[in-house]
């Protein structure tokens, strides 16, 4: 491979899978140097075969997971916890309270109140200094890029709600540019609708939410505006409640219930210029509710889908304790996972798609 032209040896690079890749970097300086490269790593995510998994949130640990629907009775099993410490302070694990995924790249917030942005599998960090207002109560936070011509520059978005008096509040951003490392006031627009920032996704880049009158809304970090995604699928008005998911790298897709129907729909391919979405109904699921009902919920957060078999997967709320649920399409799936938490535990779990990447952070 020393013969070969520097080209032709990234060009092949850039089609190793990124775990594969990370154990090659000891092979020589010249190939160590590329991850120190951005033009390369973003290259090499956008064309690298991508290698995903299932990631999920709980007892302030992130677990990788395995969902197998091959048998009568779909199982899940749980791996060990990634490994996430805070080296400047502490070298014990770090409890965290929310994560937000973006290609390869998750946005934690702790229980001691710090914001991290973590690479798994290159196992970097770095670590975001708030302002001295921040609240952690009311601040959610997102994560998201502008397409430069090399790479990528990686911003980040956060809400937060303070009080104006007992009965109304007010709803503030702010941005914080990884290039300058510093944060700036946002106030370049007027939202009529509050939204909800615990059900947010990312998708190419930009984040998605559903507003508190269920309207599907995006931040585009390029422009660095909300829009408004006119056309959503028909019953979401009136619906219980409803959640976002990404399939694919490609699509968003929505769940949502009505008593005891829980209906799954899907949108075209997503890109940055849309403003108008078209849906479809992928597939239902019908829940065989109990008498009280009333505490037999499910867990308006995170949840998967699998289209082929179709099947999601996703918490609901029995007895007042988390359960993970596997329901298929006319009841060719149905399985409950207790999860029993720890003291520790702070928000509700949380389950996602992660895809591994080589972008560095630093």
């Amino acid at each position: 491979m020393q013969k070969l032209p520097v080209e032709l040896v990234e060009e092949i690079l850039y089609r190793v899978p990124a775990t594969s890749l990370k154990r090659l970097r000891s092979s020589c300086k010249q190939w160590n140097a590329l991850f120190y490269n951005q033009r390369f790593t973003h290259k090499h995510f956008r064309t690298a075969p991508k290698e995903s998994m299932i990631l999920m949130l709980k007892d302030v640990r992130v677990f990788p997971m395995n969902v197998n629907l091959n048998v009568t009775a779909p199982s899940i099993e749980f791996k060990s916890a990634l490994s996430l410490k805070d080296s400047y302070y502490k070298s014990e694990q770090v409890h965290i309270k929310t994560v937000f995924h973006c290609d390869g790249l998750l946005l934690c917030t702790t229980d001691d109140d710090k914001l991290v942005v973590w690479n798994p599998c290159l196992r970097e960090t770095r670590w975001i200094q708030l302002k001295a207002d921040y609240k952690k109560q009311y601040s959610r936070f997102a994560l998201g890029y502008k397409n430069n011509k090399s790479c990528r520059s990686y911003k980040i978005l956060r809400c937060w709600r303070h009080d104006i008096n007992e009965r109304f509040y007010d709803v503030s951003y702010e941005i914080y540019e990884f290039s300058s490392d510093s944060w700036k006031v946002f106030d370049k627009f007027s939202l009529q609708d509050s939204i909800v920032v615990k059900t947010g996704v990312s998708l190419k880049g930009n984040s998605y939410w559903f507003t508190a009158k269920n309207k599907l809304l995006s931040f585009d970090f390029k422009t660095e505006s909300f829009k408004p995604l006119r056309c959503l699928p028909p019953p979401v008005q009136d619906c219980d409640w409803i959640i976002l998911s990404v399939v694919r790298e490609e699509q968003i897709s929505v769940i949502h219930q009505n008593y005891s129907n829980i209906d799954i729909w899907m949108s075209n391919n997503i890109d940055d210029t849309q403003a108008t979405l078209s849906w479809r109904k992928s597939f239902s699921v019908e829940l065989k509710l109990p008498t009280n009902f009333c505490f037999y919920l499910i867990c308006p957060l995170s949840f998967l889908i699998d289209e082929e078999k179709k099947v999601v997967v996703c918490f609901k709320r029995k007895d007042f304790n988390s359960h993970m649920v596997i329901m298929g399409e006319d009841g060719a799936y149905y399985t409950e996972h207790s999860l029993v938490s720890s003291e520790t535990w702070t928000e509700h779990p949380c389950i996602f798609n992660y895809v591994t990447s080589l972008v560095r952070i630093q």
